[in-house]
């Protein structure tokens, strides 16, 4: 795949370049072009010397340096600085240019920490909006902390898993990674004050089972086979600490395309996994739907 890595010279990109840089190491077929993104016009008094460059030379440079402090120059065949309306319309830019397939961007806020805003305002535009898989990092992500387990596919079962669902196993592939599902389920909680023990536990087994055989046929009627992994709980929490128990290099999940009333109410598991996961997430938006008759 060819992908399109944002730059930020504050330091926030730097999970995303060393997450390039690992995949680069360990899949020849992936390729990546690095962008940083100027927002609004350039002042024309920024253009003249900035210690004797031009302002774009000077951005080039930085951006240049921003690679290079990763050592991960030899991932990218280009680095280029853009200067557009918005970020968000400066990437999406360089996907139709470059022809690319994804975009990897870093996340605001590293592990570990908590902030009112911890995902970064393009990021979550891009989410929204983007139709190809956008992978969000951790800025404090260094290659050498990548798991060396599976690539991990979180789904619910439904239509909006399925892209994940192909993206998951090719990117499984690629790697020489085992392939693994977490499905999450909701048990009814409420019975447990009123059964048993040992009631409560057969009707955890057999939610369990429900959901591990489920989910084998959901993938199977893709034509794909994964190792299944059932969890519950609080849905994001536990899909990405099932994610960190496998040691996974990668997290992918579908996107919902939800409603502007629904995003006042409710944020998208993809929203939320990228905002608080401690490994790499892959946002997947569902195949197009077949054009009618």
């Amino acid at each position: 795949m060819r992908w399109i890595v944002g730059l930020d010279l504050r330091g926030l990109s730097q999970g995303a370049i060393h997450f390039a840089k690992w995949l680069h190491e360990h899949s020849e077929a992936e390729k990546f072009v690095a962008v940083h993104v100027v927002e609004g016009r350039v002042d024309s008094r920024a253009q003249v010397a900035v210690a004797g460059e031009s302002f774009r030379d000077w951005l080039e440079a930085a951006a240049e340096k921003e690679v290079a402090k990763a050592g991960a120059r030899d991932a990218f065949g280009d680095i280029e600085s853009k200067t557009v309306s918005s970020a968000e319309e400066g990437l999406v830019l360089a996907l139709e240019e470059r022809k690319a397939d994804g975009l990897v961007l870093g996340r605001k806020t590293p592990r570990g920490k908590d902030a009112v805003v911890r995902l970064g305002r393009v990021a979550r535009r891009l989410i929204r909006r983007l139709e190809s898989p956008l992978i969000i990092v951790p800025p404090d992500l260094r290659s050498e902390e990548i798991g060396e387990g599976p690539v991990v596919v979180a789904t619910d079962l439904g239509a909006d898993a399925v892209g994940a669902l192909r993206f998951g196993h090719a990117q499984a592939k690629a790697l020489g990674r085992e392939l693994v599902l977490v499905h999450a389920i909701q048990l009814p909680s409420h019975l447990d004050q009123y059964l048993p023990a040992d009631a409560w536990s057969s009707v955890q087994a057999e939610v369990g089972t429900e959901g591990q055989d489920a989910a084998v046929a959901w993938a199977a009627s893709h034509g794909i086979e994964a190792r299944i992994v059932v969890v519950d709980g609080p849905v994001v929490r536990a899909l990405w600490t099932a994610a960190v128990e496998e040691r996974a290099c990668l997290l992918v999940c579908g996107s919902r395309r939800l409603s502007l009333l629904e995003r006042i109410f409710t944020s998208s598991v993809g929203v939320e996994l990228a905002a608080s996961s401690p490994i790499p997430i892959a946002i997947v938006p569902p195949p197009p739907e077949p054009a009618s008759a």
